[in-house]
């Protein structure tokens, strides 16, 4: 090693060229990384979607969806799986096990699809095959274009727009929410189809017939070719209503216009949005893979701006996510600049100027060095990533300190250039990079935490760990080059006050060695006064808040109400919401006929008495925050007695559920409603539990008819052929479809209107049957009006009810302690009845197994960092004392949290965890100084080994208290948001700062401490008094360590 140390110290021009490739190649880097939010991350979730038009939910329940869920039992690699029926629609949501990479979820979907093409009992009316999605995390909705006006204008802007964005090069998908395919509709009168004998079928089969081309052939002569081809398509959509049905005789031609009324319109999805009240269009428009953010919204707005629109529609761009990623970026720009300064300030502060300009060099070359090698982990420019440089910007000059602290002493003790930069460094390479090692091995488990929030945070570390192996690098094989230039001996010298400041530590230092069983005594106690009094004090919160900008305000009238209803309420809510909020807000958008906040790119409603709002606040410069304004908002809103209101911030992190989610699975209705409603109850009467909700809620009544079996056989009719007429009848059957280039306009036949809303006109609508006689539906059904649901929920093949919750914030509940409380005084009263499984989901689940897997990481870091040391150190009760400080910094952590009225969180213990590595740093430089100093002095006496431990620690102060404020320096910024606050940032800048801060007391007074008494005990056992176990281990003897000073 002495070798390659000395070929660099003696080739400047090398070490020059070398660091210069690493900052240009690190520049030619960064500027090509993608920008965006957060890293994407591949969801271990698929998604099945059947439809079967006109089918109640029930019938989706039975026909689509217990076939699609028998056949996901055999598929390996599910976790859980859930489905959500509703009319017309199954959709599944197949969870696979949250640790699948990419590749084992691509063959799990293989799986899944091979095992739904095996079912071969979908009813044979369903004419499309379920289709399956997964999201490709490399796509991400960026912006949203809000367009409203009135029809047609609207439709027909909306539809130009679609297309233009489409064709952008930064664009993979337009999604449009609330924009409907043009239709023609057959509105057929069911007393003028009785008059004149007309079933709908006959209807159907007519147009099908007409609207047809087919080519038939060539005629071929000596001079030309011309092909044959009969063509019966509507040219006119608008001409089906001259569509021959039959001739009569002595009548003539009974035509389609004769018995239905023919009208251009748009699909009926139930679902209707708007925007500031006013109808409207929403454009969701995806990025393409690999494609940054920021200019993919550039493309947007630059293709808004330029396209023309009609006079009555106007466009503006809401959720632009592209607005956070840049605030959050210079945000973290800020942060890091201003930690930058003050570990300017701290270096120049503590070490001449010569010293530390070189120290201050090392920073960019190492982070430019690190940014070569993010491409080729996969990672983009997002908050994470920036976080982890945050994070270890103090501690990137660590290294640098130590080495160039003892190079400059070497040069103090006479040694030429050249020859104090290779003692120095030789000298401190076991030391420094068994600290280093110890960095990475605290960060190294976190890397592969695995889980959905694994995914996410795993680049946190893996920057730290790049960052700490190319500052070892740069430290040994960069920076002692650079030293060996300085000449003179101005700037080698101590600065006055540290020379000060070093005599007061000795005098602090000499009393605490005078009593230092009491000062492990207190030390200790102090610890479990903490763990035992403090932490209980402090909750456990899974994902920090940053305040949201949106607000998710659901809407739910009573089961039966119409579409146009909820529209209303929706529409007179939307307005006082913008009279409330003037100053705050930015635009209110809804979907009236869902409330799915997951699922607002959706383009078909639910449910015709549920709406949903999405509240956009502004991103900067609010009076009110999300909390507040969910306080403010129902008591300044007038809701109608009838209608339901439940207000909801928009959730930061990785995908889960609400503080309080409980899961009631039960096939028995009566049970499992009984039983969520219990729940509810239990809730509700909980102080400080907020927006109790139910899934699973009373849906529009509904008239079931019954068949009667005999009259069906005696008139020729079979189930089958009643069900396709009552479809067709009130969803509408589509006959045949009209193509142009730009369109498919389908023709749906179907009753007027008029004739849907009775009961009566109903039962009179005539089915042919086999011998073509026509038989009126009331002669073969009985009609009786049932309770239903709005939507059947499904959890691994049983019918399920979820009951979710939130908590105020004044409150004192977290999910995982609310957890157990239920389960404690809830769960054991449900525990006996026969079928019914109750369990907690959500964030406690999710709560409960990143603390296991944390505790896992936290176990490997500190056996991996214990293994160091005591290789190092070449003595287990060296190591130990050493290893003491974790604890007790963990402990200052919870102090400092508990002072700032932070809660832990995920961050946090991520923070606490990497604290393990950098904390036993200062403390493994102290103790080699102790090491160093006393190696082969046998027979000093009890004072004199205590004066040689007190110069040693002494000497080591300087170094020890540069990279505790270096690094405190770097993260203070971000940790009180200086530059900017985010709450991600925020809580782990506080766990490493002020753990370090703190744990760097009990480096410069306990750690001594604990090294004195050692020596007394070894001196009461008989033991050697003065002799403390030498560097043994190969590690420190390949470091070229000389035998003797």
């Amino acid at each position: 090693m002495e070798r390659i140390l000395r070929f660099f110290i003696e080739r400047h021009l090398l070490v020059n060229l070398m660091a210069g490739a690493l900052v240009v190649l690190g520049y030619l880097s960064a500027t090509s990384l993608d920008r965006e939010f957060l890293p994407s991350i591949d969801a271990p979730q698929i998604f099945i979607t059947a439809n079967l038009p006109g089918a109640s939910a029930r019938d989706m329940e039975t026909k689509i969806t217990i076939p699609i869920e028998e056949a996901l039992e055999g598929v390996e690699g599910i976790d859980h799986f859930t489905t959500v029926i509703s009319d017309n629609t199954s959709f599944t949501t197949v969870n696979l096990y949250d640790d699948f990479d990419s590749a084992r979820i691509e063959a799990a979907e293989v799986d899944l699809r091979a095992a739904v093409d095996g079912i071969t009992d979908f009813p044979p009316e369903m004419e499309d095959e379920p289709t399956f999605l997964r999201i490709d995390p490399g796509t991400a909705v960026v912006i949203e274009v809000l367009l409203t006006g009135p029809e047609p204008a609207l439709s027909e802007a909306a539809e130009d727009l679609e297309d233009r964005l489409e064709r952008l090069d930064a664009v993979s998908d337009v999604e449009p929410v609330g924009l409907q395919d043009p239709e023609v509709r057959i509105l057929v009168d069911p007393i003028l189809a009785r008059e004149h004998g007309v079933t709908l079928a006959e209807v159907i089969a007519a147009v099908q017939r007409r609207n047809v081309s087919s080519t038939g052939g060539v005629l071929e002569s000596a001079e030309e070719r011309r092909q044959v081809v009969m063509w019966s398509r509507f040219e006119d959509p608008a001409d089906v209503g001259e569509t021959i049905l039959r001739f009569r005789p002595g009548a003539g031609a009974l035509r389609i216009g004769d018995i239905a009324r023919i009208e251009r319109a748009r699909a009926d999805t139930g679902l209707i949005v708007h925007g500031d009240g006013r109808r409207g269009v929403v454009l969701v428009v995806d990025k393409r893979v690999g494609v940054d953010i920021i200019d993919t919204v550039e493309q947007v707005q630059a293709e808004l701006a330029r396209t023309p629109l009609p006079e009555t529609v106007e466009a503006r761009a809401v959720n632009d996510e592209s607005i956070m990623v840049e605030n959050r970026l210079d945000l973290m720009f800020t942060n890091g600049l201003i930690g930058v300064l003050l570990v300017t300030g701290v270096l120049f502060l503590f070490v001449k100027p010569g010293p530390a300009l070189w120290i201050l060099v090392g920073i960019p070359i190492v982070f430019m060095a690190t940014l070569t090698l993010v491409p080729w982990f996969g990672m983009t420019l997002n908050l994470l990533t920036l976080t982890g440089f945050i994070v270890v910007l103090g501690m990137v000059v660590d290294d640098a300190v130590v080495v160039s602290e003892r190079i400059v002493v070497k040069r103090a003790q006479g040694l030429p250039p050249a020859e104090a930069a290779l003692a120095g460094a030789r000298e401190m390479l076991a030391p420094v990079t068994a600290a280093a090692a110890t960095t990475v091995l605290a960060f190294l488990p976190l890397t592969v935490l695995g889980g959905l929030p694994g995914k996410i945070m795993w680049v946190i570390p893996t920057i730290v760990v790049i960052v700490m192996l190319f500052s070892l690098f740069e430290s040994f094989f960069v920076l002692p080059a650079h030293l060996s230039t300085l000449s003179g001996r101005t700037d080698l010298a101590k600065r006055r006050f540290m020379e000060v400041l070093e005599g007061l530590y000795r005098r602090a230092l000499t009393r605490i060695l005078r009593h230092r069983v009491a000062t492990v005594a207190v030390a200790l106690a102090a610890f479990v006064a903490v763990m035992g009094v403090v932490r209980p004090l402090v909750p456990f919160v899974l994902f920090p808040q940053t305040d949201a900008d949106r607000l998710m305000v659901k809407i739910e009238t009573p089961p039966g109400t119409a579409l146009e209803r909820t529209e209303a309420v929706a529409v007179d809510l939307t307005k006082q919401i913008l009279e409330v909020t003037a100053d705050d807000i930015e635009v209110v958008t809804s979907r009236v006929g869902h409330q799915n906040t997951t699922g607002l790119e959706k383009g078909f409603g639910e449910a015709d008495n549920e709406a949903l709002l999405i509240v956009q606040f502004k991103k900067f410069g609010r009076t009110h925050t999300n909390t507040q304004w969910i306080e403010l908002l129902p008591k300044a809103l007038t809701v109608p007695g009838d209608v339901g209101v439940v207000y909801q911030s928009e959730f930061f992190g990785p995908p889960t559920d609400l503080p309080v989610t409980v899961h009631v699975l039960s096939n028995e209705d009566e049970v499992r409603r009984g039983v969520a409603f219990e729940i509810a109850r239990y809730l509700e009467g909980t102080p400080g539990v907020v927006e109790v909700e139910i899934d699973e809620r009373p849906g529009t009544p509904q008239v079931e008819l019954n068949l009667n079996y005999e009259k069906l056989a005696l008139r020729g009719l079979d189930p089958e052929t009643v069900g396709q007429t009552l479809a067709a009848a009130f969803y509408g059957f589509e006959a045949s479809e009209h193509r142009d280039l730009r369109h498919t306009t389908d023709f749906r036949v179907q009753f007027d209107p008029a004739a849907r809303g009775d009961l009566d006109a109903l039962l009179e609508t005539p089915v042919q049957a086999r011998d073509g006689t026509l038989v009126r539906l009331r002669d073969v059904v009985d009609p009786i009006e049932v309770p239903s649901v709005s939507r059947i929920y499904h959890r691994d093949g049983y019918r399920a009810a979820t009951v979710r919750a939130s908590f105020l914030d004044s409150s004192d509940l977290t999910a995982l302690t609310f957890a157990a409380r239920m389960e404690e005084e809830l769960f054991p009263r449900l525990a006996d009845i026969p079928g019914l499984f109750v369990f907690n989901g959500g964030e406690a689940l999710e709560t409960q197994k990143v603390t296991a897997r944390m505790a896992v990481a936290a176990l490997l870091a500190v056996v991996g960092i214990a293994v160091v040391i005591w290789l190092m150190l070449g003595s287990l009760l060296e190591a130990l004392f050493v290893m003491l400080v974790i604890p007790l910094a963990i402990a200052g952590v919870i102090v400092v949290f508990f002072l700032h009225g932070e809660p832990l969180s995920m961050f946090a213990m991520l923070g606490s965890i990497g604290l393990a590595g950098i904390v036993v740093n200062g403390s493994i430089v102290m103790v080699d100084g102790i090491h160093r100093r006393l190696r082969d002095r046998d027979g000093l006496s009890p004072d004199e080994a205590t004066g040689e431990i007190i110069e040693a620690v002494t000497e080591r102060l300087r170094p020890i208290m540069v990279t505790t404020l270096t690094t405190l320096g770097g993260v203070i910024p971000s940790a009180y948001g200086i530059g900017g606050y985010d709450a991600i940032v925020s809580v782990m800048s506080l766990a490493v700062g002020w753990g370090l801060a703190l744990s760097t007391l009990v480096t410069l007074f306990l750690v001594p401490a604990l090294y004195s008494l050692a020596g007394d005990m070894r001196r009461l056992v008989g033991g050697p008094a003065s002799r403390i176990a030498v560097f043994r281990s190969g590690f420190a003897t390949a470091a070229g360590r000389p035998g003797r000073r």
